[in-house]
């Protein structure tokens, strides 16, 4: 019924905030959050869209959000709800992120030149243009196109993930500093994708006790890296620090991947109290809103969905 993670074509994703409403109109979800990778420049056309849905269907509730890579190689990420976009701290910082995504865009080209893998500059991002620069999820989708893996896992078990010939690190905020930048910022951070990270339940509590200290507000328990056991896990590590509870399917667009919107791990009975838990949190973190783009929604939504078959 609801999906508080998906991305647009403004960070690595593939659709636009139009085709992701149409998607949330097909799928009749009841609440969404756009969390593009470091950037909030998608959000403000997500919210005319939504707007103009709310005046002719059913009610669509919309989260406006962030995602931040933070830590050593990235592995921990902090989703922020309720993102204030004209906060300059958390502005600057992602532009200084943006800034080392391209010159790491180009490394991996290099990279992938020298074991004679030759990528036409077509089948990539302009960084010049909205959206994000060239990233590891773009140059897997034109591994495929160029027929050198069949699927993205593919591309990152053999070229891209960590200690893979085509791997390229990236600097990522510390931890504690990307939870001040958040909270700076009216929002509400809550930890991405806990099973990610690697460590077993006892560490993970651990890791999860020192970041409510610097103002970690939640954990994302129903995500599809999570198996039934590994929910059971999370959500008991959850409600026992009183953390709030989310879900989401981390969805980018690619076909044939498990994140599909609309689809997370069974069993979240709570959803309801848990979204207006953090609905709650997000208006006493002072959420000011996000001022929608002047665009004709509506037919721009309509015409979305026409394209892709709904």
């Amino acid at each position: 019924m609801i999906d508080l993670h998906v991305h647009s074509a403004y960070s690595d994703g593939l659709l636009s905030p139009e085709a992701l409403c149409a998607l949330a109109l097909h799928k009749r979800l009841r609440a969404i959050a756009l969390c593009d990778h470091d950037t909030t420049d998608g959000l403000a056309l997500m919210v005319a869209m939504v707007d103009t849905l709310n005046r002719t269907e059913e009610r669509l509730v919309f989260l406006p959000a962030v995602e931040l890579s933070t830590g050593d190689e990235g592995r921990i990420h902090m989703l922020g709800y309720g993102v204030n976009t004209s906060s300059k701290p958390l502005q600057l910082a992602m532009a200084e992120i943006r800034q080392d995504r391209i010159t790491r865009g180009h490394r991996m080209m290099e990279a992938l030149a020298a074991l004679g893998i030759s990528i036409p500059p077509e089948l990539l991002p302009d960084e010049h243009t909205v959206g994000m620069p060239i990233g590891r999820p773009h140059v897997a989708r034109a591994l495929i196109q160029l027929g050198v893996v069949n699927t993205m896992e593919q591309a990152f078990d053999r070229y891209l993930a960590v200690g893979k010939p085509a791997y390229v690190p990236l600097k990522h905020l510390p931890t504690v500093e990307a939870i001040g930048l958040l909270l700076s910022a009216g929002a509400v951070p809550v930890l991405a994708h806990p099973m990610r990270i690697g460590l077993e339940s006892q560490l993970l509590e651990s890791l999860i006790h020192s970041l409510q200290n610097a103002g970690l507000r939640g954990m994302e328990v129903f995500h599809p890296s999570a198996s039934h056991g590994d929910v059971h896990i999370l959500q008991g590590i959850a409600r026992r620090n009183g953390l709030l509870v989310t879900g989401g399917s981390d969805f980018h667009g690619d076909r044939g991947s498990r994140a599909q919107i609309g689809v997370l791990p069974a069993g979240w009975q709570t959803w309801q109290n848990d979204l207006a838990a953090l609905l709650a949190a997000m208006q006493q973190q002072k959420y000011t809103g996000v001022k929608p783009v002047a665009h004709d929604a509506n037919a721009a939504c309509l015409d979305i969905a026409g394209d892709i078959g709904l």
